[in-house]
């Protein structure tokens, strides 16, 4: 009997044994999916973590080299200037941009060993020009001594400037130079492996360490005033929908294809903003568009797609004409283009606006055009944002020939355009904008509309890249 019994119940046995185990099969399946699906959204995070950091050490790089090659230029301008006004200026250029410099450098991820012997430098041609400045303001010539060291000063200017530009051509060839930051940053390494982000920035701050370290007797430089965003004057507030919305409206879009935003953060530098992060839908992961787009008023303060560019098929003349028209649909009104500056397949243009034929020099934009498609990956419009009004423009005092009587007889000059000029942190002047020649250089001479004088000469630099104004 009891046989019989323990052979009718074995299959009922059997049956929640199979029960159990395909129970538990599919819990543990179910786990392999969970953690395959975090490990995706993990992956995901990283790789947008990683476009966005390369998008912002790619735009301090830039923006470091681009500051420093004014520098030098500056420093160069302080040696011969006579003109106690336009010593004053030149200094108080310099203050400015080693200022911006020296920020630049800080955000990228670099530590002392790094980069300390070229900040130290940053610091101290600002503070050190910031003590001269008000030395001239207050009637006192620049002697032989602070001559000596404006010298020294210029040639280590120029020293970091060399080793920039080969570090940015470098950048241009091998485009895995700023993941190569990112992944030592999302690493936490301490010790960086040996790649050319730290090759590259130990040769530079090694150059710079052949120099002594200034030593004089002057205060720290003080903060630059800041002025308000004139072109955002009136304007309400938006929140971060509308951002993303502002976004959208902005980048260039692609074969009709469809794009997603998403409010990443906030911005808090001159121009309060969204950081808005815009995606193309079923794009490659990590291939983002990044945006500022101001709090006041939803404008975009600058943009970025680091995306590589491919073999060149849009002619320099081609991209002017694309990056106008960008301009003019998204409300910029007339634009007159400037100068242009190429770095590998990509090259960016100089925009300022026009009033009545004047060309309004502080009113300017930035547009990058990739040349292997005509597409917009970059803009940059905080000089517009900044300045751009409505303005009651004077009429010129003084003429044409006699602003062009002027300049110095050694030049052969042409032009003579109406433009408005920036001179300080918020003044702008009405002047005669002339193009000298000198043997093989080319400058540009400003001459003030009002009173005759020489306002400015900046010189014209032929690259292979570009012109561009020193």
């Amino acid at each position: 009997m009891s046989r019989k019994l323990a052979t009718m119940f074995l299959p009922s046995e059997r049956g929640r044994f199979m029960r159990k185990w395909i129970l538990a099969a599919v819990v543990g399946l179910l786990a392999l999916a969970a953690a395959g699906s975090w490990g995706y959204s993990q992956y995901t995070a990283n790789r947008r973590l990683e476009n966005y950091l390369s998008n912002r050490y790619q735009r301090a790089f830039y923006d470091l080299a681009s500051q420093t090659q004014s520098l030098e230029v500056l420093l160069s301008k302080s040696m011969v200037a006579s003109d106690p006004r336009l010593d004053s200026n030149l200094l108080m250029d310099i203050r400015q941009q080693a200022a911006f410099a020296q920020s630049n450098l800080g955000q990228l991820p670099l530590n002392d060993a790094l980069a300390g012997r070229t900040a130290k430098f940053l610091s101290q041609v600002g503070d050190y020009a910031d003590s001269l400045a008000r030395q001239v303001n207050r009637g006192e010539a620049i002697d032989v001594e602070h001559w000596d060291t404006l010298n020294s000063l210029y040639q280590q200017a120029a020293a970091l400037n060399s080793e920039l530009q080969g570090m940015q051509a470098g950048v241009a060839r091998n485009n895995f130079y700023f993941g190569e930051m990112v992944r030592q940053v999302r690493n936490k390494l301490q010790k960086p492996p040996d790649d050319l982000a730290k090759t590259d920035f130990q040769s530079m701050d090694k150059e710079m360490q052949r120099y002594p370290a200034l030593i004089y007797d002057g205060p720290y430089s003080e903060h630059l005033e800041r002025t308000e965003p004139r072109d955002l004057s009136g304007l309400g507030d938006i929140d971060a929908p509308e951002a993303e919305q502002r976004a959208l409206a902005f980048i260039d879009r692609q074969g009709g294809a469809d794009y997603q935003a998403r409010v990443t953060g906030k911005t808090n530098g001159r121009i309060p903003a969204h950081r808005v992060e815009v995606t193309r839908v079923g794009g490659p992961d990590g291939a983002a568009t990044v945006l500022d787009v101001s709090q006041q008023g939803g404008k975009v303060i600058w943009m970025m797609n680091s995306r590589p560019t491919g073999g060149q098929t849009v002619s320099i003349e081609e991209a002017r004409r694309k990056a106008l028209q960008f301009l003019s649909s998204r409300g910029f009104g007339e634009m007159r283009s400037t100068y242009f500056q190429r770095h590998g397949n990509s090259v960016t243009f100089n925009f300022a606006a026009l009033q009545d034929g004047v060309t309004l020099y502080p009113d300017l934009v930035k547009v990058t055009i990739a040349l292997d498609n005509g597409e917009v990956t970059g803009t940059e419009t905080s000089g517009f944002l900044m300045s751009h009004r409505q303005r009651t423009l004077p009429e010129a005092a003084v003429s044409r020939e006699h602003a062009r009587a002027v300049i110095n007889p050694r030049l052969n000059v042409s032009g003579g355009d109406l433009v408005l000029i920036p001179v300080g942190v918020s003044d702008e002047k009405l002047a005669y904008e002339f193009h000298g020649k000198l043997g093989e250089d080319s400058y540009l001479i400003y001459v003030n509309a009002a009173n005759g004088r020489e306002e400015n000469v900046l010189k014209l630099i032929e690259t292979p890249g570009g012109t561009l104004t020193m």
